[in-house]
């Protein structure tokens, strides 16, 4: 029945991209983009990239398998094997865009390689292989961005308590120690989108981070406004040299983060102030 349901009608166009198994599934649950938009908090303009497979108009690669994986959750397909096949067709796309390789065939012993011209060559290789190791690595996986931040979220708790003589008074203690105006700092682990929200939970200001970027949150949205992202994996937050450790689950939505030096260092120690401080609007699709 699976192959019957799966097989193209005559005339149509036969289904094997990752944005057309999307597409089929949100019609077959009757529902729109604007109905998907909703659920996953993405604008349709994103959505409707990810279906047409075009993923060049997207902020990146990380937000390319983010936002693919929510879009699988709300119409109900498997999210890992929908991120996976994503990440193949970006990898597809991209050895596709490389120019084509032209095999040498000499014909003429006069117009083998030289020595030099060798040795030039296995250089160059050398070089485009540690390049390419190094763009692996910048290039982590959210999963693995988060597998990072927790193992340094552990060896903190690890430090001997004579290093932390103020989290012997509880967390209130802790939190009370932050000096008001300690500077709060966020840093991408992977690229990450950031918004501002204000009292009523609109996003008033936005940016997107880079690997290794940091960003200084002046002290005038600390007072104002509460912290978003939906990749809390890949965002380090500090206080004055401090890691608070991560501000959610991976992929998912998170807002009304206070970015209150004190409010931080609570949630940090787990305390019962780690909650949002402020109440957000009645929810509304981000466009």
């Amino acid at each position: 029945m699976a192959d019957e349901e799966t097989t193209p009608m005559q005339g149509e166009l036969a289904i094997t991209r990752t944005g057309d198994k999307l597409r089929l599934a949100r019609e077959t649950a009757g529902l729109s983009l604007a109905d998907v938009a909703t659920r996953t908090r993405i604008t349709q303009r994103h959505l409707e990239a990810i279906e047409n497979s075009d993923f060049s108009g997207l902020p990146g690669r990380t937000y390319v398998t983010g936002f693919a994986r929510a879009y699988a959750r709300a119409v109900g397909l498997p999210e890992v094997e929908v991120g996976a096949a994503v990440r193949r067709e970006l990898e597809e796309d991209e050895y596709g865009a490389r120019p084509a390789y032209e095999a040498y065939e000499p014909t003429d012993p006069a117009r083998l390689p030289t020595a030099r011209l060798t040795w030039t060559l296995v250089i160059v290789a050398l070089v485009l292989v540690s390049a390419y190791g190094v763009w692996r690595f910048l290039s982590v996986e959210p999963d693995e961005a988060l597998i990072a931040a927790q193992n340094q979220a552990a060896e903190a708790s690890e430090a001997p308590e004579a290093a932390t003589p103020a989290t012997k008074t509880g967390s209130a203690g802790t939190a009370g120690a932050v000096a008001a105006n300690a500077p709060v700092v966020l840093t991408g682990i992977s690229e990450v989108w950031i918004g501002f929200d204000d009292a009523q939970g609109k996003t008033e200001n936005w940016r997107t981070l880079d690997p290794g970027e940091t960003y200084q949150v002046p002290p005038a949205y600390i007072e104002q406004f509460t912290l978003r992202t939906s990749i809390p994996q890949a965002l380090k937050v500090t206080v004055g040299g401090r890691d608070v450790g991560a501000i959610g689950p991976a992929d998912t939505l998170v807002k009304g983060v206070s970015l209150k030096p004190a409010d931080l260092i609570a949630r940090a120690e787990g305390s019962a102030g780690t909650a949002p401080t402020t109440t957000p609007a009645a929810p509304k699709t981000e466009r």
